[in-house]
């Protein structure tokens, strides 16, 4: 069976490829790539990123996932566009989301 230790280095692991996949994605679609697939996969990436943290009890990474997730949520849905501003944001988001996995992965 695998220590918490290796159940850790495995979710920051992931949470490389999905802040990638995340960052990936919202350039996608600020490109003019605004296509469901797009929008759906940033979602899916940020909502892995909140499942595992919660996972291990990172409650500021988890927080601040929630909200990124309920925002991307409204943006799947329709009720907020993908305007430039928006997508900026989204991509400060993308930042601090990083950030804040890195402050989990250093014990921060």
């Amino acid at each position: 069976m695998a220590s918490l230790d290796q159940l850790k280095l495995t979710f920051f692991e992931e949470c490389s490829e999905l802040l990638q996949q995340t960052e990936v994605g919202l350039t996608d679609i600020k490109e003019g790539h605004n296509t469901e697939d797009a929008v759906n996969s940033v979602f899916r990436a940020v909502h892995s990123v909140k499942g595992g943290a919660g996972i291990f009890g990172f409650e500021a990474l988890v927080g601040f996932a929630h909200v990124f997730e309920t925002v991307l949520d409204s943006v799947r849905q329709g009720s907020m566009a993908t305007t430039a501003d928006t997508l900026d944001v989204l991509l400060a988001a993308s930042d601090v989301l990083a950030d804040l996995v890195q402050l989990s992965r250093d014990g921060g």
